[in-house]
């Protein structure tokens, strides 16, 4: 749907309507990335209260390193969304990558992490949670990506919906005449 071309052309009003749905789901995009904030949180607090040593350490580091930078990201997308603004569209996606593959490296460290010292039931929950967050790769390339590429080739393309203004002309009665004179009905 995103990528593929239509078999005819669109008319101005599919383009605009078009548009308007992707920027809204890029839109939705960075507040999700904003809103992670909280996932991310609550991880930090989950690993904090029930874990110790160094890889616990590092591990609630790297959870509070990827916060300023997801909220960036989410910041991007918005502004870029809404302002039509391709640079940051441009800096979003690749952000949005590069984070998926740290989250990538997060969760398989996190879940191997809890998986191996895993004798409370929430150092289980924990290994699961941090194993979906190693699947962030696959949900940002199949999805994200996709749609923020193809706003941002929608956004870069020349805009179609300008409609050509029109300008009213006062008819008074000599214009009239005059227009009548220039062209004669014919036979």
């Amino acid at each position: 749907m995103y990528v593929c071309a239509s078999v005819r052309s669109l008319t101005p009003e599919e383009i605009e309507f078009r548009r308007r749905a992707l920027r809204d789901a890029v839109v939705c995009i960075g507040w999700l990335k904003i809103l992670s904030m909280i996932c991310y949180l609550s991880l930090y607090m989950l690993v904090s209260s029930h874990s110790k040593g160094p890889w616990s350490t590092a591990i609630q580091i790297m959870i509070l390193g990827i916060i300023p930078l997801q909220i960036l990201n989410g910041v991007l997308l918005f502004w870029g969304a809404t302002e039509e603004k391709i640079a940051a569209l441009e800096l979003a996606l690749w952000m949005c990558v590069m984070i998926a593959a740290y989250n990538t490296v997060l969760g398989v460290i996190g879940g191997i992490f809890f998986t191996r010292t895993g004798f409370l039931f929430i150092h289980f929950v924990m290994a699961l949670m941090f194993s979906l967050l190693s699947l962030s790769i696959f949900t940002v390339l199949c999805h994200d990506i996709i749609v923020i590429y193809t706003f941002k080739t929608l956004a870069k393309s020349p805009s179609t919906l300008a409609h050509p203004q029109e300008i009213l002309v006062p008819l008074t009665p000599a214009l009239l005449n005059k227009q009548l004179n220039n062209n004669p009905p014919g036979p």
